[in-house]
């Protein structure tokens, strides 16, 4: 058989694979444009892919890590909430607007996912924790919630929180409670302004209510000042 003239299937591409005792510098310089460019193809291209991806993966990680988190300026727990989503939206978007709240720099947290069962321990264990620490400056309840905590010390005092004339002002509105002493039965004596009624109110205007709307300021605020604004935010008719 004669096979001096017979072509091979490879082409010219081949040259790329055959001289494996050249060094990588020697075979670069036997290459044309086409061939230089298919061995970066297949040597180097999808490693680059690679090395690139994990670099921006991990700076994304650092970045989220590293960067300075806004601060909380302002945290509302909604409990078994009347409101829609959309208007718990509005009155955060309002209430950031008067505060002239600084987006790079602050937040604010406006959270109606608190639903009270009976026996639902986990969500009542949420509510406790982020309170005791100080994540959580207002509590909106319905008064049958607001009967179940507020004897046990979750919520501060209005008389001690309030400057007096705004005390005054809400008189009509404030909530009596009874605190527990450690046997868990009420303390004589100890009938405290806990709470003050908002379902009359701009705010649940028009709303059907079961029972009425209590809010509390809880007893680790951090941020008394914008509490105070927020009151002024809903009694605004005052």
């Amino acid at each position: 058989m004669n096979i001096e003239n017979k072509k091979t299937v490879l082409g010219d591409e081949a040259s790329i694979y055959i001289h494996d005792d050249l060094s990588e510098k020697e075979k670069w310089k036997t290459m044309n444009g086409r061939q230089k460019w298919e061995y970066i193809k297949n040597y180097y291209l999808m490693k680059a892919i690679v090395v690139l991806f994990i670099v921006a993966f991990v700076g994304s990680i650092l970045y989220t890590m590293l960067s300075p988190k806004p601060d909380l300026v302002f945290s509302l727990a909604v409990i078994n909430s009347a409101m829609t989503p959309e208007q718990l939206h509005q009155c955060q978007a309002e209430f950031e607007e008067r505060i002239e709240l600084d987006k790079k720099t602050q937040e604010t947290c406006f959270d109606s996912g608190y639903y009270f069962r009976e026996g639902d321990y986990e969500t009542m264990q949420r509510f406790a924790t982020y309170n005791a620490v100080g994540q959580l400056d207002i509590t909106v309840m319905p008064e049958s919630v607001f009967e179940q905590f507020a004897p046990a010390g979750h919520f501060a005092s209005l008389a001690e929180k309030l400057p007096t004339d705004m005390y005054l002002e809400l008189s009509p509105y404030l909530v009596e409670c009874r605190l527990f002493g450690k046997d868990g039965t009420f303390i004589d004596g100890s009938e405290t302004m806990l709470g003050i009624r908002i379902d009359e109110t701009w705010l649940y205007k028009g709303m059907e209510l079961r029972e009425p709307v209590i809010l509390a300021i809880n007893l680790s605020t951090p941020n008394m000042e914008n509490v105070m604004q927020f009151l002024h935010y809903l009694f605004r008719d005052l």
